[in-house]
């Protein structure tokens, strides 16, 4: 069957007046013509009562999957535009109100393979799904990946009937779940999640063909008996399309950490290790002993640090080690000087959980690797849990490459074009906001130092609650949301911490961060994906006030941060404060960290020079760096792929 052939058959199903729409050959057009057809669609469709709808939909989807691979149209924009229309007449009839263009834009961009750039408050949550829709109607399957459990059931569940009104499968993803479930949950048309389980899944996967691989004698014979072959066992059994919320995130800043899927198989190793290392760590000095990169973030024992490392090793006696003794001594140190409590890492519930450090986020399911975790463990005085052993691994920039086509958005996907484009092959497409952005942007202010930049910020805090303007102030770390918070309330300031964990209830608070008189210290993208809702009060006001208390290593995440205020219309304002002794200084910028530091120190603690170009070209440079970094761990997986193929051969 040829489209040509599917869309009449199609158009024979609907009334006479929606035959009309059928009549164009629908030639290639631009994006904006092309939501003018869809919004054309809309109409026609909307007459279709609900049986209708699905049929459309079904033998849209059977004459795209009639044709040959080769044929089939995805990369078609008129197919594309034909779907987009039934799936916009869904969304009005299931959700109540008419999508608007730049939704339709950033379906139809999204869902021809880009990645769009669209501001916060959009509605992205509504065009990932009308993309998902698009794509159902080529792709068996359908993977939509978010940046945690919590986002992945609330956007499956604000657009899952859109799905059902049009007869199309979807499912959510849970870490909870069980294989056979997994399984069943793939099988659906659209499947969303959050990223990491999409690998994780994958990996399991991996694990499954390698261990039969092993199980060469008698194996067709055990297929024959169990009734089943290993492709019946395994959860993704297709790569066609995944969109990516958060997609700069996800697939940018994100990608520097591998996938690791670790077993129960653990170490044999003495528990009494880690602590013998943490004294002679404690007796260890500086530029004698071991070497501090802070830049680097690395630690290397001198040659008398090893002779000291061994010769007290000597003195302890026997101990059973998984690794090398000077490794031990190195994590020590490493715990000790690079690996700050509630910043990298918080306790509780006697366990140490990992914070996210572009986002804040905590993370239970996480671990440092090699022995580090231990360590740091052993410094906060937790039980010590033996290290599990890795028994898979990929890096998130070749996870994502296995799909035939990646897309997604965010909202702040400039300045990534480039590498986007090498590891995605995925073109950025920037979307105006629906109606024009109010924000007002203030000048950055510099400090001699934090203790100037708090006593500013809690005299700028006291201003801006005397005007009863909901107030938001983002953080870098936990660690500076605590000591912050300590600072306002020892002048009488009450407010609201929220940091870590992406979920419900953090989804609450965050909203009622519009509300006149709020005030709210969060960790950089404490809330990311939840809209805060102005009063009509607190609008009429000026609209949430966004403090922002340091300039991130990414300009892109200062966006994402500053985006939080004046969103869909509505009034805000945002400003940065920044002090010499920031991390963005102290890991990358000494130079620059002593301009400003000097600049204040005459002005009487804040400088009236502006240094935001400057932080511009050093954040600039720390991105080019990474994007490096992230090539040249890409390059070396290929090596060492091409290394075990040898090996095998």
């Amino acid at each position: 069957m040829t489209l040509a052939t599917g869309l009449q058959s199609i158009a024979e199903l609907l009334p006479a007046g929606i035959r009309q729409a059928f009549s164009n050959k629908f030639k290639s057009i631009d994006l904006d013509a092309a939501v003018a057809q869809t919004r054309n669609l809309e109409s026609e469709f909307s007459q279709l009562d609900a049986l209708q709808l699905k049929a459309a939909f079904a033998e849209l989807r059977h004459s795209a999957q009639a044709t040959s691979p080769d044929d089939r149209p995805t990369d078609d924009l008129s197919f594309k535009i034909l779907a987009a229309g039934l799936g916009a007449a869904a969304v009005r009839r299931t959700m109540g109100f008419s999508m608007h263009d730049v939704q339709i834009k950033g379906a139809l961009a999204t869902a021809t393979g880009s990645i769009i750039e669209m501001q916060t408050g959009e509605g992205k949550t509504v065009v990932s799904g009308l993309a998902a829709v698009i794509r159902a109607a080529v792709d068996a399957s359908v993977h939509v990946a978010t940046t945690t459990d919590y986002l992945a059931e609330r956007d499956h569940d604000a657009v899952k009937d859109i799905f059902i009104a049009l007869g199309i499968s979807s499912a959510v993803l849970s870490a909870e779940a069980n294989s056979h479930e997994t399984q069943q949950h793939y099988q659906s048309s659209i499947v969303y999640g959050p990223g990491y389980l999409f690998g994780f899944d994958y990996l399991r996967d991996q694990l499954l063909l390698r261990d039969f691989g092993e199980l060469t004698l008698g194996r067709d014979v055990l297929q024959r008996i169990n009734g089943t072959d290993i492709q019946q066992q395994l959860a993704q059994t297709q790569h066609h399309c995944i969109i990516v919320d958060e997609a700069d995130s996800v697939l940018i800043d994100e990608a520097a950490t591998p996938l690791i899927l670790s077993g129960s198989e653990t170490f044999d190793e003495s528990t009494e290790a880690y602590p013998h290392a943490a004294t002679i760590a404690d007796n260890l000095t500086v530029d004698t002993h071991y070497t501090i990169d802070f830049a680097q973030r690395q630690i290397e024992l001198t040659e008398d640090g090893n002779e000291r490392s061994y010769a007290s090793l000597r003195e302890l006696g026997r101990l059973q080690l998984s690794r090398p003794w000077t490794e031990y001594v190195k994590n020590a140190l490493y715990a000790q000087h690079l690996l700050i409590r509630n910043e990298h890492y918080v306790v509780r519930e006697e366990a140490v959980a990992l914070v996210d450090q572009l986002t804040g986020r905590i993370f239970d399911d996480r671990t440092l690797r090699g022995g580090l975790h231990q360590a740091v463990e052993c410094k906060e005085q937790l039980p010590i849990n033996p290290p599990t052993r890795t028994k898979a691994r990929i890096t998130r920039q070749r996870f994502f490459q296995l799909y035939d086509t990646v897309c997604g958005m965010t909202g702040t996907a400039a300045g990534s074009e480039e590498e986007l484009q090498f590891f995605y092959d995925a073109t950025i497409v920037p979307l105006p906001p629906n109606v024009p952005n109010k924000r007002i942007e203030l000048p950055t202010r510099f400090f001699a130092d934090r203790d100037a930049k708090f006593a500013a910020i809690v005299q700028e805090v006291q201003r801006l609650q005397a005007t009863r303007r909901p107030v938001l102030i983002g953080t870098r770390t936990i660690r500076e949301s605590l000591a912050l918070d300590e600072t306002l309330r020892a002048v009488n300031v009450q407010c609201t911490v929220l940091n870590g964990v992406q979920d419900a209830d953090e989804a609450d608070i965050i909203h009622a961060a519009g509300q006149i008189g709020s005030l709210m210290i969060a960790t950089n993208m404490a809330g990311r994906g939840t809209d805060i809702k102005l009063s009509k009060e607190a609008r009429q006001l000026g609209g949430l006030h966004v403090l922002a208390t340091q300039r991130n290593s990414s300009h892109r995440v200062d966006r994402q941060l500053a985006g939080r205020a004046a969103r869909q219309g509505d009034p805000g304002s945002c400003q940065f404060f920044v002090a010499a002794d920031d991390d963005l200084f102290t890991q990358h910028g000494h130079k620059l960290a002593e301009q400003i530091r000097q600049a204040g120190q005459r002005d009487g603690g804040e400088s009236e020079f502006d240094f935001s170009v400057q932080i511009f070209t050093l954040q600039q440079h720390i991105e080019r760096h990474s994007y490096t970094s992230r090539k040249s761990l890409v390059h070396h997986d290929n090596w060492m792929d091409q290394i075990r193929e040898t090996m095998v051969g």
